[in-house]
């Protein structure tokens, strides 16, 4: 919801006053409501909006990362425009086939449009998320007592502690997976994208 949330303020010019006064922490959560899972332990999806930079110049590796790689203005930017909930929440459930039209306004994604929006640059390879990625990409990141056990979604704590930081920033800025608690075959390309 971040490129969303950028999305809209890049087009629509909104305020929403902090309902928790001064004192803002470093995410604020989102329920995107679902329908019920059959099976799976994926966990709660819930998206957790980064509202400072807190978070990100804690770990000095994704600062250096993400400056690298020309996405640390959007994250600086989010962090001045912050987001509004209401509309992120009704965008995201309004999103079909890649358009939404809200109040008379009709929002395009592509990845031109959110290029644009986000100001990171669209270059390089294109990688469906669905794609998998053989797991011998994976194995400077992942436990070595856990590589037997991959799959294309595994659980977090198969990474190097060293890497879990990143990854993190990662999925809060960039991705729009709520659950936390496991990694895709495309979040190992984007850290080897950003590492």
């Amino acid at each position: 919801m971040s490129i969303f949330s950028t999305l809209l303020t890049s087009t629509i010019s909104t305020t929403e006053t902090n309902e928790q006064g001064d004192d803002r922490s470093s995410s604020t959560e989102v329920e995107v409501q679902r329908r019920p899972r059959r099976g799976g332990k994926g966990g709660h999806h819930k998206r957790e909006e980064p509202t400072s930079l807190a978070e990100l110049q804690a770990c000095p590796l994704a600062v250096n990362c993400f400056q690298y790689m020309s996405c640390l203005q959007f994250c600086e930017r989010l962090a001045q425009i912050q987001y509004h909930r209401e509309l992120a929440r009704l965008f995201v459930l309004h999103l079909h086939d890649g358009q939404v039209t809200r109040a008379g306004v009709n929002f395009v994604l592509s990845p031109e449009e959110i290029s644009e929006a986000t100001e990171i640059p669209n270059v390089g390879e294109v990688w469906p998320k669905r794609k998998m990625l053989d797991y011998v990409y994976f194995e400077p990141y992942i436990r070595p007592a856990f590589m037997s056990h991959l799959s294309g979604v595994f659980p977090f704590r198969f990474l190097w502690g060293e890497y879990a930081p990143i990854m993190r920033l990662i999925m809060h800025y960039f991705t729009c997976e709520g659950r936390f608690s496991q990694v895709f075959s495309y979040h190992i390309r984007l850290l080897m994208h950003f590492t």
